[in-house]
């Protein structure tokens, strides 16, 4: 999946809501900052697919409960069609079965709608980076009780990850965002963001958030303390 720098590229998005307070507000909101771009806007399953399939937008926010369907069976359709637009969930951070389904889904993080909208924005531009958008210690929370009450981890034959990135895995469960890797194990950002992009291949994954659940659930890291 590709990654964006906000600082030099303006970062296009479409809004999936049937809440039009909320849509309008957001997307006034975004049209103000000078490097986000609202290029849709849809409030049913079935308006947000024919709106991807024309825009294939760098950013995504998502609703979970949509008129027409759960907005979350979407992803996989959206992660085919769309391979590098970035998927936040528009969601309570407190709906840890919808969280969990999300994560298992595939998506990049969450914005809270009980949260201000700047933290939306901030969310976006988190994501944009490649880093996993959600509080670390919702974060630490959900992986910690993913990893506990799946099924009993699966011991793979051959061990899909190197070292190298089963250590950065391990730093990306801990909260730790690219940069901060980069500091801690002394080499370049570039080089943490290619054993990403290279250990995400390896697990068929398609962001850092599933890379890190589908790790702890079968056993190749340890989950956060």
């Amino acid at each position: 999946m590709s990654e964006i720098s906000p600082a030099s590229q303006t970062i296009s998005i479409v809004i999936v809501d049937d809440h039009l307070v909320l849509t309008d507000a957001l997307a006034a909101l975004l049209h103000s900052q000078p490097d986000l771009r609202v290029v849709g806007v849809a409030d049913t399953c079935a308006a947000a697919r024919a709106l991807l399939a024309r825009t294939c937008p760098d950013m995504l926010l998502l609703d979970v409960a949509l008129p027409d369907g759960n907005g979350l069976s979407l992803v996989p359709e959206i992660r085919q069609m769309c391979p590098n637009t970035h998927i936040l969930v528009l969601t309570s951070l407190s709906d840890e079965k919808t969280l969990t389904q999300a994560v298992e889904a595939g998506v990049n993080g969450f914005a809270s709608k009980e949260r201000p909208l700047s933290e939306v924005i901030a969310a976006i531009r988190q994501a944009a980076e490649g880093e996993i958008a959600m509080p670390t210690s919702l974060l630490f929370g959900l992986l910690g009780r993913t990893a506990r009450t799946r099924a009993r981890p699966v011991t793979p034959t051959r061990d899909p990850l190197t070292p190298r990135e089963r250590e950065i895995l391990t730093l990306l469960a801990g909260g730790r965002s690219g940069p901060d890797i980069a500091a801690a194990l002394n080499i370049s950002p570039q080089t943490v963001r290619t054993h990403i992009r290279n250990l995400m291949d390896r697990l068929g994954v398609h962001s850092r958030l599933e890379a890190v659940s589908y790790a702890l659930s079968r056993g190749l890291i340890e989950p956060p303390v």
